[in-house]
This record gives structure tokens, sequence and C-alpha cells, in this order.
């Protein structure tokens, strides 16, 4: 099955299906390379069941999570807690854009499994770009061909595919966070990027 549908994903998580948890590595990596300002503003984008978004605001964000998996955000909005609230946001980050969140612009804006899921990616890094605060980071966390399964190649990116993501940024860190890319991007340039489309139809790490 494709998972490029709302209902695909739909069934995928109402079928008890997940995503690899977050990992020691990406905490600490968070930790050092995203720590919350004062008053930070997340927006975690192809959240899921909200394990990051979560994450984010126990760390003192105030979090955005979007999702366009209704079955997802179900499930998300029932762990939360008064410690860890998050506003979940029902939305294809393709078609709907970022208009009408809770804020106009964010200090992060993260992508942990889910970039390689984005269909038309110059469009909606782009669209990011006029979406950061000053001196915000983006940050997408994104399997690689070496840690996959055979046959999953569709869920990671290479290292074009990462080099022409980076493109345009005048920070790019990369870092290694138990065989996942975690990329840090800060202060777009003026000029739009190209980033190609995604690959058709990729399958999620189950």
């Amino acid at each position: 099955m494709g998972y490029n549908s709302p209902d695909a994903w739909d069934a995928h998580y109402a079928g008890g299906h997940t995503f690899q948890p977050l990992g020691d590595a990406e905490r600490q990596l968070l930790a050092e390379h995203a720590p919350a300002p004062a008053d930070g503003l997340a927006l975690d984008v192809g959240c899921g069941l909200g394990e990051l978004a979560r994450h984010l605001a126990a760390g003192g964000y105030t979090v955005d999570a979007v999702d366009f998996a209704a079955a997802a955000l179900t499930h998300a909005e029932v762990r939360n807690t008064a410690a860890t609230a998050v506003t979940y946001h029902l939305r294809d980050i393709e078609r709907d854009g970022l208009d009408g969140l809770s804020h106009p612009a964010y200090d992060l804006i993260t992508f942990r499994l889910s970039w390689a899921f984005v269909h038309d990616r110059t469009r909606v890094l782009n669209r990011l770009r006029a979406h950061l605060r000053p001196g915000g980071t983006l940050c997408v966390i994104t399997p690689v061909p070496a840690s996959v399964p055979e046959g999953k190649r569709n869920i990671a990116l290479d290292d074009e595919e990462i080099g022409l993501l980076c493109a345009g940024w005048g920070v790019v860190e990369r870092h290694d966070a138990d065989g996942l890319a975690f990329l840090v991007l800060r202060d777009p340039s003026a000029c739009r990027s190209s980033v190609p489309s995604a690959r058709p139809s990729p399958f999620p790490i189950a």
C-alpha cells in the first residue's frame, strides 16, 4: 500500500502501527542544537502520534503539531498532559500550507521521519523559510539508505537529496543520531531553493 493519502495513513495508525521511537541520541542533539528560547515556539510537521511534539513541549516550547491523518491526531491528543500540552492541527502541509496556525512564525520547525513523504519539496521548503523567526532552526531527522532494510529505500534520503535540502542555508550541520541523519539548518538565503519531488509512494518505518 502506498502512503500518499490521508486515508492510507489513517489505516496505518488505526491498525496500531507507529514509527521508530524518539531515541536518546535525538533527545541529546535537540537539547544541544535546538534548546527552547524564552517564549519559544515550535512547529512539528508530520507529527504522527505526537511523541516529538510532546518532548519539545516538555523542554519549554509552545508547540503546534501538524498531520493530515485524523487517526494519528486522535491518538496524539489522548497522550497530551498538562505538562506537555500541544495544539494539534489536521492539515496537509502541501495543500493547506501554514496559514491559519496558532502563530505566524516559529523558532523551531521539525520534520522527524517525514520529509521523504513530501512530494513538492521545493514549494514546502520555500514556504517554511518564510515561517521561521529570525535565528530560527529547521531540523530534519531522516533515515538514510544504509540504516533501513532492503525494500524500504523510499523512506530514506540519500546524500544527493540531503545536499539539495541543505542548499541555500547559511548554517548547515549534520549529525548522526544512531543511524538517522540529524540536520540543523539556519539562516536561509534570500534566493529560492530547488528541491526535487519525492519518489512516489514511500513506506513508513514499522
